[in-house]
């Protein structure tokens, strides 16, 4: 079994906001520019989403590894990842089945 792999720190997504900004957009313009919805780039500061990262990266001329090294190998290749909902979070078919009879 190969050992845990020690968590490794990109960009902080203060940092990807501001070199946005100082190239004179904003994360919600760059996803619209680009064919996405208004949140995909927004998302992609907290949580994997492909085509968010995808764009901010490109527009920074920055690698993907690079800036989230968590979310992807030093090829550039997506990591597998496994998303846990906080404990806050209720799942969807035990809301919707509560809600589907109230009507």
């Amino acid at each position: 079994m190969a050992p845990p792999r020690a968590k490794q720190h990109g960009w902080h997504r203060e940092d990807i906001k501001a070199a946005i900004r100082k190239r004179g957009t904003t994360v919600t313009q760059l996803a619209l520019d680009n064919g996405l919805s208004d949140s995909a780039c927004r998302v992609a500061l907290v949580r994997p989403s492909p085509a968010g990262e995808s764009v901010i990266s490109s527009f920074l001329g920055v690698p993907l590894q690079v800036l989230w090294p968590d979310r992807y190998d030093p090829y550039g290749r997506r990591l597998a990842t496994r998303h846990v909902r906080d404990q806050n979070s209720r799942n969807r078919s035990e809301t919707h089945r509560q809600f589907a009879g109230a009507r």
